[in-house]
This record gives structure tokens, sequence and C-alpha cells, in this order.
């Protein structure tokens, strides 16, 4: 595209007017791939990755995940009343897509197929994976489901809140009493497509005060702060 002129290159080309409606779809909002780490009661350890997954609340931490019910990862959460969030990044996509397409119904050996090493978190001894920065262990406290929702019909996936009760991180990804989050190379799903992260753009409160914005993120990113 060429600018006129007296366009500078700041000006931005004009944008269509009309607009369409189209069906309800989730996959329309951006999401973070991550994989959940489950057990049974025999402590058999099972993986799948997972990208209706959000924060709903920031003190305590509570993670909610969408799962569908025939999942085995459902099963096991309900079960043992406890899971692990591993963040993975940009080179474990392959391990990501794999475990997220396979059940463990049919492929019980999908984590040694998928390349995966499992080890246990020192609080909780709950399974985690290694390959990821971040591991957050969460203890259910609540399910969300047709009746919960009010819905005709049986969802396709439950939500399930989870609280976090340990976080552990690999030590590369730590900073001066921060975790360098912004530096991570994370995996994005959108529209059943898995994307990378683009540029930082700005940090919250960019619009403020440079002194109450550098304050203020100090606060927020602090290891032992108090998040608002």
């Amino acid at each position: 595209m060429s600018l006129s002129p007296e366009a500078g290159p700041e000006t931005a080309p004009a944008r269509a007017t009309g607009r369409t409606s189209v069906p309800p779809n989730a996959f329309y909002v951006p999401s973070p791939v991550v994989l959940l780490s489950t057990e049974d009661e025999n402590g058999e350890v099972d993986v799948s990755a997972m990208s209706a997954v959000g924060v709903v609340c920031l003190d305590p931490a509570v993670l909610a995940v969408g799962i569908k019910p025939r999942r085995q990862t459902y099963k096991n959460i309900r079960r043992t009343g406890s899971f692990v969030v591993n963040l993975p990044l940009q080179d474990g996509l392959e391990a990501a897509d794999y475990t997220g397409t396979r059940p463990w119904r049919k492929e019980p050996d999908k984590l040694r197929n998928a390349g995966l090493e499992v080890a246990r978190l020192p609080e909780s001894g709950l399974p985690y994976l290694p390959s990821c920065p971040i591991a957050m262990a969460c203890t259910l406290v609540g399910n969300l489901g047709r009746h919960e929702l009010r819905l005709d019909v049986p969802p396709s996936h439950q939500v399930v809140l989870g609280r976090m009760t340990e976080c552990s991180i690999d030590d590369e990804w730590l900073g001066e009493d921060e975790v360098r989050l912004e530096d991570m190379p994370v995996l994005l799903y959108l529209n059943r497509v898995y994307a990378a992260r683009g540029d930082v753009l700005g940090v919250q409160r960019f619009t403020d005060d440079p002194a109450k914005r550098e304050a203020k993120m100090r606060e927020y990113r602090s290891l032992g702060g108090r998040q608002e």
C-alpha cells in the first residue's frame, strides 16, 4: 500500500465500516496454552494441553480451566481435588499439541511419546513438568457445569476453579524480586491456531504519572507483594 504525500507515516488506512453478525465462538478470544498435569488415585500421571484457561481472582490466586468432562484430566481432578498448571514455551509446541489431541484412554503412553518428563513439587508432591518454566499447583475449589451455569443442555466443557497453593519457577526467569514474564516466549491460541507473543507494547498505567506508575509496578510485580 502506498501513502499519498499528504499522509504521514503514522496515518492509518481507512477501515471498512460494515459489521456482520456471526455465530458465537469462544475461539475468537485469544488465550494461553497450558499443560495440565494430574494423577489418578493410583498415582498414574496424565498431561493434557488446555487453552480454555484464565485468572479469575488475584488474591487469593484462583484459576479457571474449561475441560471436557470425558477427559481423563477432568476425572482425575474430580477424584483427587488437585491439578498443576504448567506454562510451556514455544519450543514445547509439539508436546503441547500431541498431549492436547491424544486422549489418555486411547494412548496411555502419550507422556513418553511426547518426550515429557515428570517430577514432583516439593511442598504438595503433585506432578509437574520441569520443561515448563512455571508450574502452579492448584486445589479444586469449585466446579461449574450445567446446573451452575443454568444451561438447558450439557456444556461442552466443565469449568474447574482451582486455588493456587504452590508455585515453582525456573531460576532462569527470575529477576530482582520479580518474574520476567514479559521475556518468556509463551504459546498463545486463537481460533485453533498456535501463535507466538508479539512485542511488548507498554506496561500497565503507561497513561498515568510516571512516578506513580513505577511505584505501582514495583508493588504489582514484587514476589512478596500483595496483588490488587
